[in-house]
């Protein structure tokens, strides 16, 4: 690729910012469906950009999907097919084996042993090494002892918490504040509704104290480092800690939806989302009253799809988070890049997280060449019509109890420890309704051999989570 065709008229690289929501269902934002709310700057990404219809994270679960996005590769390469901790204090809590045994390693030993390990590159050290400066913001969840932690794998600037989420707003009685408890994570000990151990907030290692609405706190931390960095390319990483638990959101959003949702829980969720929007929507203005949102490669996504139990939505489609069905892991999914990618495009072909690193560093001649072999493609040749045929062949996910495959139309769900194995035709019935196995046995049985040899390519997994969710 000619660099001369990635620089601004001022010869400047382009920056780029991934903003990765939590635990957001597809059917959450307007431009994928949502007749609630209007999620005006989330949709504005894609009718600038393009719009993904496909795109597909790693996992069904927060921590193995945004190894997958962060470093390129199936996370499943390097051991990190499960949470890397739950809970504010994942120390305290027993650690046990598939059959129920208790592991050999305990308590604060076994889980900083856990993270991304070092052979493998992070997106910060793959910018960083290319002459970016690198920042991320949010919720990290990629392992929290030294060898883990951002500020030493390739990131300029950090400011997070460790754990799988953080209190909102350290006064849930403050009459300002609507806070719901909507689900398990409310009732699990020292997990939602605290700011202490993994839950606290750390810039550049150091815990800090803030006394402001997070998600607000973590906006003003982006641009100061948009502010900070718009001389010189730079590449910013924001893991937004919302709309998952808890949920906790300012009384102004809530009442906005009043009259339009009567239900009190999803109302709480909505105005969540808006006020996520909003969030979004001031980063966006930043970059173009600075004069750099025509050289700003803005991408957004979710994770993973919004648990069931929850009032988020993952319409049109089946299951939620921890399952493979399309719920939990097909994503609102957009990207813009002016001048680059054509406004208002839709691409209908499977695309995955996975695609992100590679896409943005071929975008900013970043080299890739000290990673082990990415997963992930270079969609821009794609988008422009430059390349003929579909970026993946197929894709694979694997979590714990479940399974799948995707080639083309065709997508093979499994419960592998129950024998369940059903083929759906997402074009026909993409609420995976109609199982196919028995009337299609030659895609049954070509799927089944394609995800076998895929697995067998697979290491152990590095660490098992017992989960009552798994219930294995």
């Amino acid at each position: 690729m000619d660099s001369s065709e990635n620089t601004s008229p001022t010869g400047k690289r382009p920056n780029v910012i991934i903003i990765l929501a939590d635990d957001m269902g597809h059917g959450d934002v307007s431009l994928y469906g949502n007749t609630l709310i209007e999620t005006r700057n989330i949709d504005s990404i894609g009718r600038e950009g393009v719009k993904f219809t496909a795109g597909y994270s790693t996992a069904p679960l927060c921590s193995p999907s945004r190894a997958g996005l962060i470093t390129g590769r199936y996370q499943q390469r390097f051991g990190f097919e499960q949470q890397v901790s739950s809970g504010a204090y994942p120390e305290r809590r027993e650690v046990r084996e598939e059959d129920g045994s208790l592991a050999p390693i305990q308590g604060e030993a076994e889980y900083l042993r856990r993270g991304v390990p070092t052979t493998e590159k992070l997106v910060g050290e793959i910018f960083k090494a290319g002459g970016y400066k690198t920042g991320v913001v949010g919720k990290w969840h990629l392992g929290h002892a030294p060898q883990f932690q951002p500020q030493n794998r390739g990131f300029d600037f950090s400011c997070v918490f460790y754990g799988n989420t953080s209190l909102q707003h350290t006064n849930p009685e403050d009459p300002d504040m609507i806070s719901l408890k909507v689900d398990f994570h409310d009732e699990a000990k020292d997990t939602a509704w605290t700011r202490h151990g993994l839950n606290g907030v750390r810039r550049n290692g150091q815990l800090i104290d803030v006394d402001q609405y997070l998600m607000f706190y973590f906006r003003d931390q982006v641009l100061d480092f948009i502010e900070q960095n718009k001389h010189e390319p730079f590449l910013l990483y924001f893991p937004m800690n919302s709309p998952v638990p808890p949920l906790q959101v300012p009384r102004s959003y809530f009442e906005r939806l009043r009259e339009g949702i009567p239900n009190i829980a999803k109302r709480a969720y909505n105005a969540l989302v808006l006020a996520q929007d909003d969030v979004v929507g001031t980063i966006l203005a930043k970059l173009k009253s600075e004069g750099l949102d025509e050289n700003t490669i803005v991408i957004f996504v979710s994770d993973n799809g919004s648990a069931e139990s929850r009032p988020g939505s993952n319409a049109p489609y089946s299951g939620g988070k921890y399952t493979t069905y399309e719920g939990g892991i097909r994503m609102p999914y957009v990207m813009k890049w002016p001048g680059r990618i054509q406004p208002g495009q839709v691409y209908e072909e499977p695309v995955s997280t996975l695609d992100i690193v590679p896409t943005v560093a071929a975008a900013c001649n970043v080299p890739t060449a000290s990673t082990q072999p990415l997963d992930g493609v270079n969609l821009m040749p794609y988008l422009k019509k430059e390349k003929a045929g579909v970026p993946h062949e197929a894709l694979f996910w694997k979590l714990a109890g479940y399974s799948a495959i995707r080639l083309g139309k065709w997508k093979l769900y499994m419960e592998p420890k129950k024998g369940i194995a059903k083929l759906f035709d997402l074009v026909a019935d993409p609420q995976e309704t109609n199982d196919l196995s028995a009337a299609e046995p030659q895609i049954f049985e070509d799927l089944n051999a394609r995800y076998a040899a895929w697995d067998n390519s697979l290491p152990p997994r590095a660490w098992t989570n017992i989960s009552h969710v798994f219930k294995k």
